[in-house]
């Protein structure tokens, strides 16, 4: 799940989430932005906040193999087999 997503569906604001990370709510803008990946330290801390619902794949927008792209074809879709 999308950090962004995530504050969405939960109601949390910048601030409110920030504190329960141990960052700044600038941190988690940028994160949340994609203007930054997290340290490990935050990438933990986010994981943790969120019980596990924003992963670190999802903060460094990894995916699994064979998983779908955002317009639903996989990684390989434009390679003609």
């Amino acid at each position: 799940m999308k950090l962004a997503q995530y504050l969405t569906e939960n109601g949390l604001t910048l601030h409110e989430f920030a504190k329960a990370c141990g960052t700044s709510a600038s941190t988690i803008l940028r994160i949340k932005d994609g203007e930054v990946a997290p340290s490990k330290r935050v990438a933990r801390a986010l994981w943790n906040a969120t019980n596990g619902q924003v992963t670190p794949n999802d903060l460094y927008g990894l995916h699994y193999a064979g998983s779908k792209d955002a317009d639903g074809a996989g990684p390989n879709a434009d390679e003609k087999q």
